[in-house]
Order: C-alpha cells, then structure tokens, then sequence
C-alpha cells in the first residue's frame, strides 16, 4: 500500500512523456500532409508557452508548384530572374496603412487609371434596370453555399432590379447547404479547374459536369428565403454535345418545350425564356459537358456565385481564350469579384511575394479576356487561430492584405479590405461569439454572410457617392 504515491507518480509521468513525445513529431512532414502537427498539451501549458497556429494551413497545391517553378527559375537563370524581380517587386504600403473610411465605413479603394473604376461601376449599375449587368463573385469555401454572395445579390437587385441566383452546376456535391436555390441532381461527373491543365474547356467557371448516362437531368426550385430567389425569367444552359440529341424542360406549369442539338465540339446555348418557380432540365446525350447552367430576370442584377473549395486563385493564370471567347457571347461580365487568399495563408509566411506576382498575371489575364469588366479584390477576412487555451487573429494576415492590396494596386483594379471592415484585430473572435463564424474561426456561417453583406453594401453605397 506505501507505494501507491510512487506508482501513481511514474504513470503519470510515463503519459506526460508520451504526450511530449507525441506533439513535438513532425507528423506533417512524415504523412506528407495526411496529419497536422498538433501540441497534446496546449490546453494545459501557459497560453506563452505554445502558439499553435500551423494547423489551421491549407495550402493550395498549385500555388506550391508555383513557388517551386519561381525558385527553379531564379536558380536556372540567375540575370533573367533579377530583370524580372525589379520589374515585379512588390512595394507593399506600410505596415500601419489604414484602409480608407467614409461615414464610419471602410470603402474601396481605386486603383483604377485617373480614379475611374468607381464613377464606371456607377454607371453599370444605375443603367442595370434597362440592361443585365452581370457580375462573377469567384473565391473559396469562404463563400460557398452561396453564402455572402446570396445577400450582396439580393440587395443589389433590391436597388437595381433583377431575379434568380444567375449560374448554378449542373451538380452539386452539398446541394443543401445553399439556401437561395433548391437543387436535385444525378449522374453527373465534375471536372475541377485543378485537372484542368490541357483542357479547352478552362473558363472562369472553374468546373463543368458531364453526364454519366442519357438520362442525366437536374431541378432546380426558387425559395422564397433570400428576396428575388423566388422565380427568374431566363433559364441558359451552355454546353458542348459530343453527339446530337435533344435538352429538355419542364418548368413550373409542367409544360415542356424540347431543343434539338447537333452535336459538335463547339460551346452552344440553349434557353427557356418563361419565368419559372422551378424547373427539371434533362437531355439524351451521353457524354453532354454543362458548363453552367442559368437562373435570371430580363433584367437588373445578375450575380454569378462561383465557389472553388480549396482553390488559391491562381489557377485562372491560364484559361481557355477561345472557350472564353464562346462563352461570352452568351455570359459576359461587368464586374468581376475576386475573393481568395484563405488557401494561400500560412501562420509561418510573412513573405507573400509569389503569391502577388501569381494574382497579378491572374487579373492581367481577366482583364484581357474580359475588357469591359471591372475587377473588385477582396482582402481576406480576420482568421483566428489557438494560441495557448485562447484564440487570436492570425499574425500574418496583415502581410496577406498588403500583398493583396498590392496587386489591385498593380493591375489597376479596386480594392477592398474585408478585414478591416468586419473589425480589424480581433474580429474573427468578436463575430464567432456573436455566432458569425464557425468553430473553425474563419469561415462564416449564413447570418454572419448577411452581416458582411450589409457591411459591403454600406461600403459600396458610401465609396460611389
């Protein structure tokens, strides 16, 4: 019995060990990313002793590459890599540059050629109501499912007309996730940008689906959950069909009109133009590659939320110039939102000079394929990451904005500094206890989209006044 005290002593001196052992491994490094680093005894040791922010990387793989092709040219062609690096240096704004506020709210800032982009974006938008402005709002998860984007649109179409939620994929690998438009789909096979090297079908959409069997088809309902997203006046569908066959609808009051097609590698267009509430869209053709497919009024707002899950935004440095060129003859863009940089963010990287040079060919090459668009950079939201038993902003963010800001800078493009708008230091912390974030402190759930969206559009309306 005297020995229990020992006994007890050595095993828990035994688990402290093994715990000890167990967080300071580079399981990152063994698994090649299958398992994170993690630290067993961070919620027992004082908050200074560990701050455990890698774990929350997520690295975009191309932008990796992309990196590893910067250094091999610098490596292989010492002169020319120097030539390059004065032209593209990155004269980033001082650390304690603050973004420009207008009645309490930060606004965008112009970079644009004489100050124009803002008194441009105006005028689009006030002549929405006799003509269709499109707008391409492309990102991450961040806005998947719609979410900040559904609000941004329903607003806009609240001052400027305007139905439907525009593009929709013909599948949808979380179809109830998104509140602003019910979907149901089957045999369908997705085709991600990021396996997209060689293929002609690159766009700004960043996927498309192909269907598995003759009998593919997909439904869509309105909801009368977000303003606008009830009913639309247009249903557009763009494909290629490998061999003729004919597309199908059946909209709301089950009438249905069918379109014969020819089969051909060209981009084509079908469209329903009767407003529906809800349509089934289906086709005969095996093989038949959606690009998209879309829900919109006759005129007003359209607001094309395209999510890429993991994406950084750098793979549209390269997509297809001629299926772009096809593309536009039906879905042109007049603005262009560009919401990345979640998967380009490291806890250890304060350096983000590839990834600018990166973004920069990536708008350089928008505004070539599409030159009457404006292009809108969104600076990354707050992030908060574990540090001890607390949470705090991420430390690196403020190199990631000022990267960011730097290429809107470059390109001539319009910024705004998302970040700063939602709060500055500390914010990801603020709106997670106000139940805006998710438990992952950095991706917002569908209230704290609508509360960014009011914030945005508070912003917009004071930066075009």
């Amino acid at each position: 019995m005297q020995h229990r005290p020992q006994k007890l002593f050595v095993i828990i001196f035994t688990a402290l060990t093994v715990l000890s052992v167990l967080s300071i491994c580079p399981w990152g490094k063994w698994t090649n990313g299958a398992l994170k680093d993690f630290n067993l005894l961070g919620d027992i040791l004082p908050q200074a002793a560990v701050v455990n922010e890698a774990v929350s990387d997520n690295i975009d793989p191309e932008l990796i590459e992309f990196a590893q092709e910067q250094e091999q040219a610098a490596d292989s062609m010492a002169a020319r890599a120097l030539e390059v690096a004065e032209d593209t240096v990155v004269s980033v704004p001082a650390e304690d540059f603050k973004a420009p506020r207008k009645n309490g709210s930060v606004i965008i800032e112009d970079y644009s050629a004489a100050g124009s982009g803002l008194a441009e974006l105006n005028s689009k938008l006030r002549g929405a109501s006799d003509a269709k402005m499109r707008i391409a709002m492309i990102g991450d998860s961040y806005i998947e499912g719609d979410i900040f984007s559904q609000d941004i649109r329903a607003s806009l179409q609240n001052l400027y007309g305007g139905s439907g939620v525009g593009y929709v994929g013909a599948f949808s690998q979380f179809p109830g996730f998104r509140q602003s438009v019910t979907q149901t789909s089957d045999s369908w096979e997705e085709t991600d940008i990021k396996n997209m090297k060689n293929d002609n079908l690159r766009t700004i959409l960043g996927r498309y689906h192909t269907a598995e069997r003759s009998t593919s088809k997909v439904k869509f309902r309105g909801t009368s959950k977000i303003s606008n997203a009830g009913s639309w006046d247009n249903t557009l569908v763009l494909f290629v069909a490998p061999h003729s066959g004919e597309i199908s609808f059946t909209g709301t009051d089950n009438t249905s009109e069918s379109f014969l097609v020819e089969g051909s590698q060209d981009i084509q267009c079908v469209a329903l133009n009767t407003t529906c509430s809800n349509i089934e869209i289906s086709s005969d053709i095996p093989g038949l590659k959606v690009l998209g497919i879309w829900l919109e009024g006759n005129n007003g707002i359209v607001l094309d939320n395209i999510s890429l899950r993991g994406n950084s935004g750098i793979s549209h440095r390269r997509l297809s110039e001629g299926a772009t060129a096809s593309m536009r003859r039906w879905i042109d863009y007049d603005l262009i939102i560009l919401e990345f940089g979640l998967n380009a963010l490291s806890a250890g990287q304060k350096d983000y000079t590839s990834y600018c040079k990166a973004m920069i060919e990536v708008v350089n090459n928008l505004k070539n394929l599409y030159p009457r668009a404006q292009i809108l950079i969104m600076g990354v939201g707050d992030r908060g990451t574990k540090s001890g038993t607390e949470y705090i902003s991420m430390r690196t963010i403020p190199a990631m904005v000022r990267a960011q800001r730097e290429v809107a800078r470059r390109t001539g493009s319009l910024f705004y500094d998302t970040r700063e708008a939602m709060g500055g230091e500390g914010a990801s912390i603020d709106w997670h206890k106000r139940k805006l974030l998710n438990s992952d402190f950095v991706h917002l759930n569908h209230k704290g989209g609508k509360e960014l969206a009011d914030i945005f559009i508070e912003s917009l309306s004071n930066s075009l006044q």
